[in-house]
């Protein structure tokens, strides 16, 4: 029976299990030895980098690393589907973020309400395509809404319109930057790749449970609003949306 044949561009080692104190070299070894099982000689073009690491910790004896490998082509590789699964690799499910344009022409700017996480990802997205977009929000920029906050943890009076709640990176962004979420969404991806290309450390996108720091992703905060006003967008802090009209 001829099996199919499919082209395949990202491909994912999962459960590589080793000591707690071996290097990730060797993991990064192991996947390339199982690729080259798996396509001989076209597995030389990949480029292999861990995805994820865990701790398994079930053994209090004998504590392990589990490893996620990546392997990148930059060409696709064409290869029989099933062979690849039964030698441990499944397609990465990765997404492109693919963007849809409307027809006709807008007469005025989008206006993004909120600066927490899905307004400033929104505001970013559009202004780096060009689209010139107003974010408001009810509370204070990030210098300001710190000591505002500041005050109020030290037992002065709570400032209601800009606090751990409200004001530019929203709640997370006192939140030590924990990076967990339930939802197992390919586009995660994105948003701590987003999150590295403004100052977030490169080990966020392979730990299992990745935290920034609230010290840091203060940073990254502005950082990634600074690239919004860069791309001709524009941020209105303690403005609130009370309704349409």
């Amino acid at each position: 029976m001829n099996r199919t044949k499919e082209k395949f561009y990202r491909l994912i080692a999962d459960g590589i299990s080793l000591p707690y104190k071996a290097d990730q070299n060797e993991a990064l070894g192991i996947a390339a030895k199982k690729l080259r099982r798996s396509l001989g000689n076209a597995a030389k073009s990949a480029a292999l980098s861990v995805y994820r690491r865990s701790v398994d910790a079930r053994r209090k004896d004998d504590i392990r690393f589990v490893y996620t490998i990546l392997a990148e082509f930059e060409q696709g590789i064409l290869y029989d589907k099933e062979r690849l699964l039964s030698e441990g690799f499944r397609v990465d499910s990765q997404k492109e973020i693919e963007y849809e344009y409307g027809t006709e022409k807008s007469e005025h700017r989008p206006i993004v309400v909120g600066c927490g996480p899905a307004g400033m990802y929104c505001a970013l997205m559009l202004a780096e395509q060009g689209y010139r977009p107003i974010l408001i929000e009810r509370g204070e920029g990030l210098a300001d809404r710190i000591k505002s906050v500041k005050v109020f943890f030290g037992g002065g009076d709570l400032n209601t319109e800009s606090n751990v709640m409200f004001g530019a990176g929203g709640a997370g962004t006192f939140s030590d930057g924990k990076l967990v979420t339930r939802i197992n969404d390919p586009l995660c991806r994105y948003v701590l790749t987003r999150l590295c290309d403004f100052g977030a450390p490169d080990e966020i996108l392979s730990k299992a449970k990745p935290h920034i720091g609230t010290d840091l992703l203060q940073g990254v905060v502005t950082n990634l609003l600074g690239k919004v006003i860069d791309c001709g967008g524009e941020i209105i802090y303690n403005c609130r949306m009370d309704g349409l009209s």
